[in-house]
Parts: C-alpha cells; sequence; structure tokens
C-alpha cells in the first residue's frame, strides 16, 4: 500500500513522545490529556499504514519505521522554524534578531562592545548570546540552533572545514605571554618564546589551543614544565600573577584589566597564531541582520588593542 506523510502536528507529537519517554510525561509536557496523545498517535499510524511505536507494558520503544519518519520530522520541524522566523523578519525589516554562539575568550572582552554598538545602530533588533568552543558551537550551528558563530582555529593544525559551512576570517590573533611584573624578561619589547624555555607554565587542558602551544615549544627546541593548566585565560593570569607560572594568552585578552603583577609581551617567532572567524550555513534562513553585525565585530576588532599588541585585522571580501 501507498503510504502518506502525515502532518507536521502529528510528527511533531511523536517526537515529543518519543523525547519524553511515555505518553504520560508527554501529555504533561504538552498540557493534554494522556488518551489525548494516544489517540493521536494512533490516528498517525493509520495514517502512515504502519505502527510507529511498541507499546511493551507500561514501557514503549520507537520501531524501525518511527525512527525513519522521526528522522525526517526533525528536518521538516527545522524548515517551519526558519520560515516563521524569516516570515517575522519580512514583518520587522528593521528589527528581528540574531543567535549568535562565541567562544568564551571573545564573551569575555570583544562581543560586549559590539553587541552593544550593534544594537545602538538597530536598537529594534535582538542579540541573543550563547558561549561554547568551536567544537560545540559549530555542531549547534550545522543543526539550526544558531546563526551565527564567532570561532577560532588554528591553521596550522586545523581539520578540514565543513562544505555546509561558510568560514569568513576577521582577525588573526597572535599569541602573548603573561609574565610576573619582576620577570628578568619584563622589560622586553618582544619575548622570545626559545628564552622561556627553563619556565613553569600555566597552559590549557587538552584541545587545539594546548597541541599550538606544545607544538611551537617543541619549534623553540624545548619541552614545556606544565604545572597548572585551566582554559580560562583570566584564571591562567590570575595564576601568574600569584606566582605560579608563566603563560601564553590570545592578545584579544590584551585590553581586558591585567593585575599590576604580571605584564603581557608580544611573542617572537613563535608560531602561534589563531584565526578568529565569523561562520554561519550556506543554506537555510539567514537573519538580514547577520551581515551588519558581523561588520560591527569588524570594526570593534580594529579597535581592540593594547599598546604593541594589536590584532592583525582581516579585509573583508570586495574591500580595497
Amino acid at each position: 500500500m501507498a503510504h502518506r506523510i502525515p502532518p507536521c502536528s502529528g510528527c511533531g507529537l511523536l517526537r515529543q513522545v518519543v523525547t519524553c519517554g511515555s505518553f504520560t510525561a508527554a501529555a504533561t509536557a504538552l498540557g493534554i490529556s494522556q488518551p489525548a496523545v494516544s489517540q493521536h498517535i494512533a490516528r498517525l499510524e493509520q495514517e502512515v499504514g504502519m505502527q510507529l511505536l511498541d507499546r511493551a507494558g507500561r514501557g514503549m520503544r520507537i520501531t524501525y519505521p518511527g525512527k525513519v519518519l522521526l528522522h525526517h520530522t526533525e528536518g521538516l520541524l527545522s524548515h517551519l522554524r526558519e520560515a516563521t522566523r524569516e516570515l517575522s523578519a519580512l514583518a520587522q525589516p528593521d528589527g528581528g534578531e540574531v543567535r549568535m554562539v562565541t567562544f568564551p575568550s571573545a564573551a569575555a572582552t570583544i562581543v560586549p562592545p559590539v553587541v552593544g554598538t550593534f544594537r545602538r545602530a538597530l536598537p529594534k533588533a535582538k542579540v541573543l548570546l550563547s558561549e561554547a568552543d568551536p567544537v560545540v558551537a559549530l555542531p549547534r550551528l550545522l543543526a539550526g540552533d544558531a546563526d551565527l558563530a564567532l570561532v577560532y582555529d588554528y591553521p596550522d593544525i586545523g581539520e578540514p572545514r565543513d562544505p555546509r559551512l561558510h568560514w569568513e576570517v576577521v582577525a588573526d590573533d597572535r599569541m602573548a605571554v603573561v609574565l610576573p611584573a619582576g620577570h628578568r624578561l619584563a622589560a622586553t619589547a618582544e619575548v622570545p618564546l626559545a628564552g622561556l624555555a627553563g619556565e613553569h607554565w600555566i597552559a590549557p587542558n587538552p584541545c587545539p589551543c594546548l597541541d599550538a602551544f606544545v607544538n611551537a615549544c617543541r619549534g623553540a627546541l624545548f619541552s614545556p614544565e606544565i604545572v597548572a593548566v585551566s582554559n580560562d585565560h583570566a584564571a591562567m593570569v590570575g595564576l601568574v600573577s600569584a606566582g605560579i607560572g608563566v603563560a601564553v594568552v590570545p592578545r584579544i585578552m590584551a585590553p581586558a584589566p591585567i593585575p599590576a603583577a604580571v605584564v603581557l609581551r608580544p611573542l617572537r617567532d613563535a608560531g602561534i597564531s589563531r584565526s578568529i572567524a565569523a561562520v554561519t550555513r550556506t543554506t537555510g534562513y539567514r537573519p538580514p541582520a547577520t551581515d551588519r553585525l558581523v561588520a560591527t565585530l569588524r570594526a570593534e576588532l580594529a579597535g581592540h588593542a593594547a599598546p604593541g599588541l594589536r590584532l592583525d585585522i582581516r579585509r573583508a571580501a570586495g574591500d580595497r
């Protein structure tokens, strides 16, 4: 027999039942009666012509046909959400919202002034912010849970980029070193990484940042003695201030308040640099304000600097 594709509402109810684990839990979540949920699922199975849920005693499991339908349901519901947002944007062309996910050090430094400038230019627009490292942010972007991801990437060790994503590199962030103010190299204009071979180090937990740091140290012919680990750059600065060791941090941190007990200095010949990129999906709905937000980001990054620790700004496509 021919199987008919059921309405999205029925598929959405199936999704809710599977997510909640039972008819009763789904009914509670939706604010309807349990018999009503059972009737809707029974009608959905009749429309499809296949059993979607296997009811075994008090338990319940989804059948293979149910999994197939649910797989397609996710896509249908995603397209429906995007259509709703696009229609909303048409109704308020100078408003709407952009869902932006950003990496932690940017969230603590550059993103607040970017959002402030953006909102002053477009007061009816919204920026819904969340924070995540690229390994989490990019899958969220692909899943449609974000419109724009601000991420970092180490070109020398980066993995192949997903063709479903468009990368717009906005700046290159060469690393700086955090030293105690009384360190023998604290007054040096540019600190050679090899000159820090005998130091104790505060380093990131296992991640691309740590890989880039360790590779640079190997290039300088030493293996770093790591005595503390943290992925929080402010915490790393604090540990240096407490006399635990020295640390490498991105230049994006330079304009942030720095304890008097430490200094930030550029690294010479270290080769540790990460790209900062604004990433969007190549397909699907793109909020009209996205380009304005990325342009604001570029402008703010150009002025985000401390003496001797400026970021290397990339030109936008089409700029001369």
